[in-house]
């Protein structure tokens, strides 16, 4: 369980923005590891909206089915990698936030992307990738994954992302 890596990938929650954790995947060793695909969201300052506050229905609200279904893709073709994938949010932009969330769920790798825009659907969630580039951890090793927009841009779409690899794919 020890040699197993916790790996913190951003995210806008959309179909495009599996490519990071595919070509985090593609790029690295044949280590076990655990995907937490983090966005950002503002919490609401009312009482009502901090009462009413859970992880879980915002992340229903925004995490659509064919995201879902590409995360369960990228699970099955790297089955023998991926102990568990899971998704989760940020709630604040301060860094003891963040540095407390990276020690409390155990990560060791931090992957940063170059050349993808995160877009979000609202203005209530913000991108991850500047604080965690800004957070001073020695003992997470950071990873620079690079995103070639050479086949289309923001395409939100399964096969856009999946099947135009030399993946052999089987149907059961």
């Amino acid at each position: 369980m020890a040699d197993i890596q916790r790996v913190l990938i951003p995210t806008d929650f959309s179909v495009d923005s599996l490519r990071i954790a595919l070509e985090y995947l593609e790029r690295t060793s044949d280590k076990q590891v655990e995907l937490v695909l983090t966005g950002g969201y503002y919490m609401d300052d009312s009482i009502t909206g901090l009462l009413g506050f859970t992880k879980e229905y915002y992340l229903d609200e925004i995490q659509n089915e064919d995201f879902i279904k590409g995360c369960g893709l990228i699970k099955s073709r790297f089955g023998s990698r991926i102990v568990e994938i899971y998704t989760d949010l940020f709630l604040s932009k301060n860094s003891r936030y963040v540095k407390n969330y990276i020690k409390g769920a155990r990560i060791t790798q931090i992957v940063h992307s170059e050349g993808y825009n995160f877009q979000f659907p609202n203005r209530n969630f913000f991108d991850v990738s500047d604080l965690l580039n800004r957070s001073n951890n020695e003992i997470i090793s950071r990873i620079n994954v690079i995103i070639n927009d050479n086949l289309a841009e923001n395409i939100d779409a399964l096969d856009g992302i999946f099947f135009r690899k030399d993946w052999r794919v089987g149907y059961e």
